[in-house]
């Protein structure tokens, strides 16, 4: 059961540190932000490549000013992601999120975070807050639990096809199901973000517009061949629609001027990497169409052959 009550404003004060809620500008600023995105992009790196991580195994990833730790075994994935101390960030921030896998709470998503914090120095004392509500963390959340199932499909991979696509569907949440059973086009969310967009065009200037255009044209292209794309692949682009682009937005809208010229090009980029990446599920689902026509030509060639010296015409 949800505790709700928790978040209430006038019950802040009594709560314990590790449950009361991160204060979003610790976040909105562009250290915090390259924190959250950096993160992200070393989840995404391991969803794609999940099939080869092992049931127990520790990822690293360390860099000049980002360091990230993720131990897996099969009953949990612990996440640790924090700033060096090169880097600039004024409060340096440390991640933690442990997270019990579904394998083991298969029906219980709300408790499967066990924990999900931010340590961090200001003015010389030590706090730890909560992420669990904070909405620079929902993508984290939602790719722990992508990765999850990845990780899980690897394995299912060595019963039946069918057992595995029954499985994804028994684990996903239902409005997910929902929408993945659906054969609805992603057409009216594209519509959505167009109105959304439309009207801070001028805010964001000729280069992200026509970015961002761009990105939308690949994804209206992808949309045609939609029934083509794999459940994962669905849900990605409903996500880039509905959550992704409106936040990574917003978020950048919400900056002073200076941190706005200082992150251009970096959205700029992270627009181009969500195009390339649509344009790679499209190119994918489109060799599938003709690989499987070839398929059925070959076979209908077996099927039918043509009869031997006679002519079609007689």
């Amino acid at each position: 059961m949800t505790k709700d009550w928790l978040t209430h404003p006038w019950l802040e004060k009594f709560l314990p540190d590790h449950l009361r809620p991160v204060d979003d500008h610790i976040f909105s600023d562009a250290h915090g932000l390259d924190l959250v995105h950096d993160t992200e992009a070393a989840l995404d790196r391991l969803i794609q490549h999940g099939k080869q991580v092992k049931t127990a195994q520790t990822f690293k990833k360390n860099g000049k000013t980002f360091h990230f730790r993720l131990k897996i075994n099969q009953k949990r994935m612990k996440l640790l992601s924090y700033e060096t101390p090169k880097s600039e960030a004024a409060i340096k921030k440390r991640i933690i999120i442990e997270y019990i896998r579904k394998a083991h709470l298969p029906k219980s998503r709300q408790n499967r975070f066990k924990e999900a914090t931010v340590q961090y120095i200001k003015n010389g004392q030590t706090f730890v807050r909560s992420i669990q509500k904070s909405n620079f963390f929902q993508g984290i959340f939602y790719k722990c639990e992508l990765l999850d199932e990845v990780l899980l499909g690897g394995l299912m991979e060595k019963s039946t096809s069918n057992h595995q696509t029954a499985h994804s569907f028994s684990s996903a949440p239902k409005e997910d199901k929902e929408f993945i059973q659906s054969s609805e086009e992603p057409f009216s969310f594209i519509k959505e973000l167009e109105s959304f967009l439309e009207p801070q065009y001028k805010i964001l200037g000729n280069l992200l517009e026509n970015r961002l255009k761009r990105l939308i044209e690949e994804i209206e292209r992808t949309g045609k061949i939609y029934e083509l794309l794999e459940i994962e692949e669905k849900y990605t682009i409903k996500r880039l629609l509905q959550k992704d682009i409106p936040s990574l937005i917003k978020t950048y809208l919400s900056l002073s001027s200076d941190y706005k010229n200082a992150r251009t090009e970096q959205l700029y980029e992270t627009l181009t990497k969500m195009e390339i990446n649509i344009r790679a599920m499209r190119e994918k689902a489109e060799y599938t169409k003709v690989e499987k026509m070839e398929q059925l030509l070959k076979l209908y060639e077996k099927r039918y052959p043509a009869a031997k010296n006679k002519n079609m015409f007689d």
